[in-house]
């Protein structure tokens, strides 16, 4: 079954083409929390944060990649309500008719702040939810986190901001995927999971004791339609429920570096957050200069399935969407499979073997 949404015809394009249709942006990477599974060094008092880019800076770099092509914007953190001027930033990117995004914990918003930012033009907030208050507050590190941000999440729906639950799975909070399930439904919510996670931006790995073991990623996937966040989203389904081989590709590899980048606090320019390579920094050159001329990035970019020859036979690699990020931090190899992605690719192709066997009726 071949995707043929406006959504998947856009990807293929841009792909297709190296446009950068969507990048996500760390405003910051301060934090008023100090979850448990954070890959940022800085809240977790290994790195400190430098000098963040200016209002002025970002704006310039907005105005470079709207000229590139790029349609969608995500602010991310650390914590972006941490900056002042996060509004400023939003509307002028929604000026240049980007689609805005917010990724957030929701901590220091209130009304006013919430009615500014529905008037910048943000079309939706990503807050993280845990699982109950004591789960949440557990894995923030912070009392009463859970109660403000539902509280805020609540907040942003009464003034007109879509609000998505996004909620990585872990050792700790699987069993309570379910009721966050309930609660998304009983507050008009939105959510997804994210059953793998990482290990930190310098290496640590402390974060993958907390990581699903084998039987329970498989649970994840099934129960919850979980997606590691290289995808981006929930397994491709068909008709019957079930899970369809991804119809692309140059898929395989991901987006990042091909329709996909990221920028840190300080103008540096990744290809995506989880793939930490620094391509260069947007305060001494142009988006456009790095984007169509970084050695990296014309290697990656001619690089293909051939290119992962661990992977060439498997009977699963349809279904797969390895992040080469976290190959590269855990296997020391950009083109090496992954525990995570292999278990989900293989959860994934077992549940089409099964559908395709017993149709729904």
């Amino acid at each position: 079954m071949i995707d043929d949404s406006p959504s998947a015809r856009l990807n293929a394009i841009t792909l297709e083409r190296n446009i950068p249709v969507s990048v996500t942006i760390e405003l910051t990477r301060r934090c008023p929390l100090a979850c448990l599974h954070c890959y940022l060094p800085e809240t977790q008092g290994r790195a400190r944060p430098a000098a963040e880019l200016t209002t002025a800076r970002w704006k310039m770099i907005i105005s470079q990649l709207a000229e590139a092509g790029t349609l969608y914007l995500v602010f991310t953190g650390g914590e972006p309500l941490l900056r002042p001027d996060l509004a400023e930033i939003c509307a002028y990117a929604k000026k240049l008719k980007f689609d805005v995004r917010v990724f957030s914990t929701g901590l220091g918003l209130d009304e006013a702040r919430a009615l500014t930012l529905k008037k910048a033009g943000v079309s939706g907030f990503d807050i993280s939810f845990y699982g109950p208050p004591a789960v949440h507050d557990g894995i923030t590190g912070v009392k009463g986190s859970f109660t403000r941000s539902l509280t805020v999440a609540r907040l942003l729906k009464k003034v007109g901001i879509n609000v998505k639950m996004k909620t990585p799975l872990m050792k700790k909070n699987l069993a309570r995927a379910g009721w966050l399930k309930a609660m998304a439904k009983r507050e008009g919510f939105e959510i997804s999971f994210d059953p793998v996670i990482t290990a930190a931006n310098d290496g640590d790995a402390s974060a993958l004791n907390l990581r699903l073991s084998g039987r329970q990623l498989t649970k994840a996937v099934k129960l919850y339609g979980a997606a590691p966040k290289e995808s981006g989203a929930a397994p491709k389904v068909g008709p019957g429920g079930e899970p369809q081989p991804y119809s692309q590709p140059f898929d395989f590899l991901c987006g990042a570096g091909r329709n996909v980048c990221a920028v840190g606090p300080y103008g540096d320019l990744y290809p995506c957050l989880q793939l930490q390579l620094d391509l260069g920094n947007l305060t001494r050159r142009r988006f456009a200069d790095i984007w169509k001329n970084a050695a990296w990035l014309k290697k990656w970019r001619g690089a293909g399935a051939k290119d992962v020859k661990a992977c060439a036979a498997c009977a699963h690699i349809d279904f797969c969407s390895r992040c080469p990020g976290i190959s590269l931090v855990e296997e020391g190899d950009i083109f090496a499979p992954n525990k995570p992605a292999c278990e989900i690719a293989r959860t994934n192709s077992q549940m089409a073997l099964k559908t395709a066997r017993w149709p729904v009726s």
